[in-house]
């Protein structure tokens, strides 16, 4: 049931008015009448009627001032003015405050009844969309802690990819320039420790959570395996070392509130900061990298410190990038022979301290498995933090970089076959047609020098042999058929000449199509 406010200051009129739509609508509306301006402003007020239906001319507030207090403080009210037709101008005048129509004085039953199935409509249109607004952001309410999870396992695992990073920080709201990434690693030394921090993960989660977001506007990852990570924007004006010392006491208050509140062991590493997702995502395997254990000097480190006290990165980006060519080109030797190389480095530089040294070949596997679009960056985490002796990180390692290398070989193999398969197809449809290499060839866009190579390699035969195979299969069974003569056939199977038709068959089958025919003629021995 909806509400209606008549104002007017004729008494007759408005129990006409209502009279008049009782009977049109009935058990439609619940009445409220005002017998001037500033009476219907407080029944606004008071009741918040749906529908109002106002006279312009009243003693005291005057209909156009009434309109303008009501919708200044009520603008979904919907209005319609009532008015004689000396005062049409101010009807046209409340038009433009935002009045949804009116009527003159008398007003007729029809007309009434149209506007007011109008403004019904109106009302129940809004309604539905307010209904489908509430409810879109209900699930957008539960959608987004999911989208939370997903952008920063993104980044923690490498998997960054532009598009979908972009479509789910447009969803988030965020636009960051610049960030860094701070990690919290849980002691795993003691069992005691380990099992402790598995009873309470969730709390865990949901107090760093809680903590971080408010102060430092950041995305918080789930947990995986013994770590978590906190992606953090740059707030605007903060210079880079200000920044550094900024993120170090927060590192500071994470790892004191989760020590005191859960009497867990957590260290905290810092990766530098970085513009864009994809920085960020580097940023964090530097946290990965840094990342102190309960056993080090210092339990919140920071990469770019790190970097300064060492003089240099232990391996460079450009030596990165080219053990990550020779993942691209599945030279196994080389791949195994450069990360010889950096292991070698890596005992050099950490030669005591597994953590680090765990968390320098992870964040680089991360990096590689991304690059290369092989592996699972949770599986390898998960695998790689479980290891406790160097000599099995280094074979499992060595693993991870031959099943990258595997993993392109099948990738590229089914892409061989996928493309293949598309090319056969096309060939089964036009074979009986003036068909070229080149034509299949542009069809699944190769080169027809690429196209001829894997097509023998896949197939054992070149082009012209499977066309010519096809269509003397085809050929034997259409004479089998006896339904077309022989030029038919010829010209059928996609051939113009039929002498040349005739060669080939015979160079095929070693007879000629007459011969074929009169062999398949013979009446059998038995």
């Amino acid at each position: 049931m909806y509400t209606l406010l008549i104002a007017d200051d004729e008494a007759l009129e408005r129990e006409g008015l209502e009279l008049m739509i009782r009977h049109m609508l009935p058990d439609t509306f619940k009445f409220l009448h005002a017998e001037n301006g500033r009476r219907a402003i407080q029944l606004a007020e008071e009741a918040r009627p749906d529908f109002i239906f106002m006279d312009i001319k009243m003693p005291g507030i005057q209909g156009l001032e009434a309109v303008r207090e009501i919708l200044a403080k009520y603008p979904a009210t919907r209005i319609v003015m009532i008015t004689a037709h000396d005062y049409f101008t101010y009807a046209k005048e409340s038009l433009a405050l935002g009045v949804r129509d009116y009527l003159l004085k008398p007003a007729k039953r029809e007309e009434v009844l149209e506007v007011l199935k109008t403004l019904i409509a109106e009302t129940e249109e809004a309604r539905r969309e307010r209904d489908e607004r509430l409810e879109m952001q209900e699930k957008l309410s539960q959608l987004l802690p999911l989208a939370e999870n997903e952008l920063s396992l993104m980044l923690m695992l490498e998997c960054v990819q532009e598009i979908e990073v972009e479509q789910l920080a447009h969803l988030l709201n965020l636009q960051w320039p610049k960030g860094y990434a701070m990690v919290l690693s849980f002691a795993r030394h003691a069992a005691k420790d380990w099992e402790g921090f598995q009873l309470v993960k969730k709390e865990v989660y949901e107090a760093i959570k809680q903590f971080a977001k408010p102060n430092l506007s950041c995305l918080v990852s789930p947990v995986v395996g013994h770590q978590m990570a906190l992606f953090i924007p740059l707030p605007p004006g903060q210079p880079g070392y200000s920044q550094r010392v900024k993120s170090l006491e927060w590192g500071e208050r994470v790892k004191n509130l989760i020590e005191e509140r859960f009497h867990l062991t957590v260290s905290v590493g810092i990766g530098s900061i970085r513009e864009g997702w994809d920085g960020m995502s580097r940023s964090y395997r530097e946290a990965v990298r840094v990342c102190a254990d309960d056993q080090d000097l210092f339990s919140v480190r920071h990469y770019d410190d790190i970097a300064q006290s060492s003089g240099q990165r232990v391996i460079t980006l450009d030596e990165e990038k080219k053990l990550l060519d020779a993942l691209l080109r599945q030279d196994k030797l080389e791949a195994a022979n450069r990360f010889a190389l950096f292991w070698e480095r890596l005992m050099e530089s950490e030669p005591a301290h597994l953590p680090r040294l765990r968390g320098e070949v992870i964040g680089l596997l991360l990096y590689l498995s991304r690059s290369t679009q092989a592996g699972d960056g949770a599986e390898l985490i998960s695998t790689l933090s479980a290891i406790e002796d160097r000599e099995t990180l280094r074979q499992g390692a060595q693993l991870w970089l031959d099943t990258f290398i595997d993993g392109l070989k099948e990738e590229k193999e089914r892409g061989r076959s996928h493309v293949l398969q598309r090319a056969l197809l096309y060939i089964g449809q036009k074979y009986k047609e003036d068909i070229s290499m080149e034509q299949s060839a542009e069809y699944v866009n190769l080169s027809p020098y690429y196209f001829s190579k894997l097509f023998k390699q896949h197939t054992g035969e070149n082009f012209i042999d499977y066309v010519t195979r096809l269509r003397m299969e085809e050929a034997k069974r259409l004479i089998g058929e006896q339904r077309l003569s022989l030029k038919e056939i010829c010209f059928e199977v996609g051939y113009n000449d039929p002498n040349y038709f005739s060669r080939v068959f015979k160079k095929t089958t070693g007879m000629t199509p007459t011969e074929y025919r009169q062999q398949l003629e013979k009446p059998s021995p038995c």
